[in-house]
């Protein structure tokens, strides 16, 4: 039988252990352009289909 006793396991550069706050920092990274994205096509929609202002021509709000 081998012994594995005090061997060292070397992960590569890809599976480096990732902090608490960066895992934070990214999640919440991802939901503000989530946010952005959609806040920026709801404004689009909303500029896009102002029927109030529509024989006026292209107008923003």
């Amino acid at each position: 039988m081998s012994s594995t006793i005090g061997v060292v396991i070397e992960r590569p550069l890809s599976m480096k252990e990732t902090g608490f706050t960066e895992v934070a920092l990214r999640t919440a990274a991802k939901v503000f352009a989530a946010a952005g994205l959609l806040a920026l096509l709801f404004w689009l929609g909303w500029v896009m289909i102002d029927v109030e202002h529509m024989n006026s021509g292209f107008t923003l709000p």
